[in-house]
């Protein structure tokens, strides 16, 4: 889908028109650009624009490179920085179909509606259709920003905006550090005194164990336009140079042309996700009203994908309603929420299927094995697990996660490390491991093949769950995808939620407890068919299916190196022989995955590694 031109100054001369100069002088470049931004009707003029600064960002300079446990809690700044161009308009979420040129036979191709970023460390031909912040940041006509993170450097994020209207941005920071002593607090509070266009709002958070995990933008224009940006980052140097990451984006979206049909669709569509977006936002209360009453304004009919978001929360255990049309007015958050929506989306699995798990995550929390035989049958497609006592089964799951010596050999060395997250030294942590471990698999190239994603040496900051239609292989290495989720949400209870009990005696009921808040954005192939039923008519059936209307056959299949697939993989691999449209997935890791090795240990930052990075640096 095309997004709507933005109210630009022309790169290139009209047809008829006298070419301008091939280098014009600075001078002339800022009185244009200021009597373009002059002319604009808005609320703001922003100043002349006065470039006497480096063009690319630079993190604060107070914040230094460290690889040791102790002082690892600061902020790290990397050496490299991304070189800045010419801001554009993000690409839309809902990608642009590429037709074969050869013939009308040929199946249609989307792009990933996930973006990598840009690793600025990298060769370009590794970082081919990546975003970077400024990509998201850099539009001039930006005029209000609401930015949902953990942890900022708002003086640094602050320089991706356009110098010309740095000053002038509605800024709104949302994070979650109430404490008056924690750091990323006064650090944001300080920032605030400096910027009188920034104001920060701490989000309220119940349960001490809870966190403010979530990772999302909210840009609105100029020219009324709308966008949001769903990733992984957080709002650090760091997170956006050399660790792997990736973004979910909105088409921008326009004023809505006529009053809002009052009926939600079905999950996947526009008015169900803006529905679900602002169910989300008044978990935060009267912080959000403001942006509440601004998203209201906004048609968000070219999305498609589903919200799969948590909140601080206590929910009725859900698994005992059988219907599950009943359930879509229900505010589910964590997996009751995910689950809800695979239920909608895919048919009842058989006992035969061969779908398989990956989960890809940068945090592994302390997770009781009941909660893992829970969480994961939910992942299959079972309503419910045959029961808590089964075990883990590695042929249904794999979970990428790095080891000390796949840290050792990224960009950063262990200095990437102190972003990765679990614990490797009590009996209890060393139970877990064993019991994850003919699962786990490292974040690490294959040794051969073409299904490589480029992205080994970046370490994962990303968080990725993915259902393949059958576990990908030496033979078979890319398999078809059944559906794919980005999310901020790492392998914990305190993210997707626990099921507890309350009560006592003949009132003891269940209860789901969700502690932290997180987002993200669930897709399917049906998502692309080009006859996708919304449901958003009154009187149609809201529940989703994966199905499209008319007999078009769509295939989602991984990609790698670039965003769109192309038929002469799929021939290769073998996955859509068949398919009338093909959308990609842009995957972060290699296929087919590498297990860990009997004597292999995920990476713990509170271990101490001997072994020397590639600075020559090690971990004590």
């Amino acid at each position: 889908m095309e997004s709507r031109p933005s109210k630009r100054v022309k790169l290139s001369p009209e047809p008829g028109s006298r070419p301008a100069p091939e280098q014009p002088d600075p001078a002339s470049i800022r009185s244009r650009r200021a009597a373009f931004l002059s002319s604009i009707t808005r609320s703001i003029s922003p100043p002349v624009s006065s470039r006497s600064g480096p063009a690319t960002p630079q993190p604060r300079p107070d914040v230094a490179v460290v690889a040791t446990k102790a002082d690892f809690v600061a902020r790290v700044q990397v050496s490299q920085t991304t070189s800045v161009s010419t801001p554009e308009r993000p690409a839309a979420t809902v990608p642009a179909i590429h037709p074969e040129e050869t013939s009308a036979k040929q199946p249609k191709l989307i792009a990933s509606p996930f973006k990598l970023t840009k690793i600025p460390d990298l060769p370009a031909s590794n970082n081919i259709d990546t975003v970077s912040l400024h990509d998201i940041l850099g539009n001039p006509l930006i005029k209000e920003a609401w930015i949902f993170n953990y942890c900022f450097d708002v003086d640094w994020f602050l320089n991706f905006f356009d110098a010309d209207i740095r000053s002038q941005v509605k800024v709104k920071v949302i994070h979650g550090s109430w404490k008056k002593e924690d750091a990323n607090k006064q650090a944001i509070d300080d920032a605030c005194r400096r910027w009188e266009n920034v104001e920060a709002a701490t989000a309220y958070l119940p349960d001490p164990f809870g966190t403010h995990h979530s990772k999302m933008i909210v840009l609105f224009t100029h020219d009324d336009m709308s966008q949001v940006v769903i990733h992984t980052a957080n709002m650090l140097a760091q997170d956006w140079t050399n660790l792997t990451q990736a973004a979910w984006m909105s088409p921008t979206l326009p004023l809505l042309a006529e009053k809002e049909n009052a009926v939600v669709g079905k999950i996947g569509s526009g008015s169900r996700f803006k529905h679900d977006l602002q169910a989300y936002l008044a978990a935060y209360g009267s912080k959000t009203k403001a942006l509440r009453d601004l998203i209201a304004q906004f048609d968000f009919s070219s999305v498609r994908g589903a919200l799969i978001a948590s909140v601080p929360s206590h929910m009725k255990d859900y698994s005992i309603t059988k219907d599950a049309n009943a359930l879509l007015d229900q505010k589910l958050w964590g997996y009751p929420s995910l689950h809800r929506a695979l239920s909608s989306i895919l048919p009842r699995q058989q006992e035969a299927s061969t779908s398989h798990i990956v989960c890809q995550i940068s945090s592994i929390a302390t997770l009781p094995q009941t909660w893992l035989n829970q969480f994961f049958p939910f992942l299959y497609g079972k309503s419910t697990p045959e029961s808590t006592q089964q075990q883990l089964d590695s042929s249904r799951v794999s979970i990428i996660y790095p080891t000390p010596s796949n840290v050792a050999s990224s960009l950063n060395g262990y200095a990437s490390g102190g972003s990765i997250h679990t614990k490797a030294q009590s009996p209890a942590h060393l139970k877990q491991i064993s019991s994850l471990r003919s699962s786990l698999c490292q974040w690490k190239q294959v040794s051969s093949g073409k299904a490589r994603a480029g992205r080994h040496e970046a370490a994962p900051h990303i968080k990725t769950y993915v259902s393949f239609a059958a576990k990908p292989t030496q033979e078979k290495p890319v398999q078809d995808v059944q559906w794919a989720l980005l999310t901020s949400a790492n392998l914990s209870q305190q993210a997707w939620g626990t099921l507890r009990e309350t009560g006592k005696g003949k009132h003891k009921e269940k209860e789901v407890v969700v502690q932290s808040y997180e987002i993200g954005v669930l897709v399917w192939p049906g998502l692309f068919a080009e006859d996708f039923d919304t449901g958003d008519e009154a009187g149609t059936s809201r529940a989703s299916g994966v199905v499209p209307r008319s007999s078009e056959t769509i295939r989602m299949v991984p990609v790698f190196g670039k965003d769109v697939p192309t038929t002469s993989e799929a021939d290769i691999y073998g996955v859509t022989p068949t398919a009338d449209t093909i959308v990609g997935l842009r995957l972060p890791y290699d296929l087919p995955l590498t297990p860990y090795a009997a004597s292999d240990m995920p990476w713990s930052p509170q271990g101490t590694y001997q072994q020397p990075d590639r600075f020559g640096r090690s971990w004590v």
